[in-house]
C-alpha cells in the first residue's frame, strides 16, 4: 500500500466522522429541537383555541351585560345594600293604601346577621353579608282588607319575610305581623 492510497483512506474516514460527528452534534439536536417546538406549538395553539372558545363565550355573554345589570338592580331593590327603611316604609304605606287598611305601628329591631338554621346547607354570599331586620307592625281593617295588605305586603319590591301573624276581631279587625326584611351589606 503506497503512502497516496493510505492518506485518501485516513481522509475518507476522516471525512465520515467530521459528517458522522456534524449530524450528531449539529443536525440531530435542532431536529430535536425543531420536533419539541412543533410540539409546543401545537399545544399552546390547543390551548389557544380552548381561550378563543372562553373569550367568545363572554363575547356573547357581553351582549346581554345590560340586561343582567337591569336584573341586578331589580334584585338591589329586593335586597338592597343599606337598611333604607324608608322606602320600605313607603312600600308599606302603598300597600295599606292599596287595600285600604290603616298601619298602626310599625317597629323594626336590631339587625343580626344571618345564620342558617342548624341541618340546612346555605352558601353565603360571596358579595357581602346577609343582615336580618325584624320587624313587626299592626294594621287596621276589615278581613278581607287585611287579607289583601298581606298579599300585597308579600308582593312588593322589597323582600319581607312574614314569620308570625296574629288577627284580632272586635270594634275595628286588626292584624299584628312578625317578620323580618333584608340587607345585603356588600364586603369591603
Amino acid at each position: 500500500m503506497d503512502k497516496h492510497r493510505l492518506s485518501l483512506i485516513v481522509i475518507g474516514i476522516l471525512a465520515v466522522a467530521i459528517v458522522a460527528g456534524g449530524w450528531f452534534v449539529g443536525i440531530q439536536p435542532q431536529l430535536d429541537r425543531m420536533s419539541t417546538a412543533n410540539s409546543q406549538t401545537q399545544s399552546i395553539a390547543q390551548l389557544n383555541d380552548v381561550q378563543q372558545l372562553a373569550i367568545d363565550a363572554l363575547a356573547a355573554e357581553n351582549e346581554h351585560l345590560d340586561q343582567y345589570k337591569a336584573d341586578l338592580s331589580e334584585e338591589h331593590k329586593r335586597i338592597p345594600a343599606s337598611r333604607s327603611q324608608q322606602e320600605l316604609i313607603n312600600q308599606i304605606d302603598a300597600a295599606a293604601t292599596a287595600a285600604g287598611v290603616t298601619v298602626r305601628t310599625l317597629r323594626f329591631d336590631a339587625a343580626t346577621e344571618y345564620v342558617a338554621p342548624e341541618g340546612v346547607d346555605v352558601t353565603p354570599p360571596s358579595s357581602g353579608r346577609l343582615v336580618a331586620i325584624p320587624m313587626t307592625l299592626t294594621a287596621d281593617g276589615d278581613r278581607a282588607q287585611l287579607e289583601a295588605f298581606v298579599g300585597s305586603l308579600q308582593q312588593s319590591d322589597r323582600i319581607v319575610t312574614i314569620s308570625g301573624s296574629r288577627y284580632s276581631s272586635g270594634d275595628v279587625d286588626s292584624i299584628e305581623l312578625t317578620g323580618t326584611t333584608w340587607v345585603l351589606i356588600p364586603t369591603a
